[in-house]
């Protein structure tokens, strides 16, 4: 979506060579595409109009997230936007007991330590970097919903997924094993996006 808006530059980083590769090709001679660690981009300071980033904190420790969040301040010029993509779980005052179990559950079944959080804590996250956050916003959860897939991954990407779960009975059951668990805190989990920006001073 951001190639199709031109923008005067771009530069992806991913830590997937694979993932860079599918990346480079979609993006052709209109950016570039760099092998790397989103907390060590290797970019200048202050060289960028616009950081974003798309569902990767979520999977991050405490200080995962906090070293990925600083690294996009740094990388900001003043005024510039930090837009991040991510799960959240709702209400903020959620007890704290439930939401250690959700988070358990969460690992247990995606075989990653997922670690979600509430919009005040992203908040707080944006905050403890310096960033001034502007907008924050909530939908329902659709990770395993066919329509949200289709949209995400476009049909044949969509048909390539299926066919691979279909193929494979290990992976088939650790998927239904996300869908149920999903399913389960259904009314506790949200996608969340936020948009911060680096203060001018």
């Amino acid at each position: 979506e951001i190639i199709k808006d031109r923008p005067a530059s771009y530069t992806a980083i991913d830590r997937d060579p694979d993932a860079a590769r599918r990346v480079a090709a979609v993006v052709g001679d209109l950016g570039t595409v760099r092998q790397g660690e989103a907390a060590d981009t290797g970019l200048d300071d202050a060289s960028a109009d616009v950081v974003v980033g798309e569902a990767m904190l979520t999977m991050q420790g405490d200080k995962g997230k906090a070293a990925i969040v600083a690294e996009a301040a740094r990388v900001l010029r003043p005024g510039g936007r930090y837009a991040i993509h991510e799960l959240g779980v709702i209400p903020d005052d959620i007890d704290e007991e439930y939401y250690t179990e959700l988070r358990r559950d969460l690992a247990r079944s995606i075989h990653v330590n997922a670690r979600p959080m509430t919009a005040a804590a992203w908040k707080e996250l944006m905050e403890d970097a310096g960033l001034v956050v502007d907008w924050v916003d909530t939908a329902p959860m659709a990770l395993l919903k066919v329509g949200r897939n289709i949209r995400d991954e476009g049909l044949g990407g969509f048909l390539r997924i299926a066919r691979n779960v279909a193929a494979d009975k290990e992976l088939r059951g650790r998927v239904q094993e996300m869908a149920r668990t999903f399913k389960r805190y259904e009314k506790d989990m949200v996608g969340i996006a936020l948009v911060a920006h680096k203060p001018e001073s």
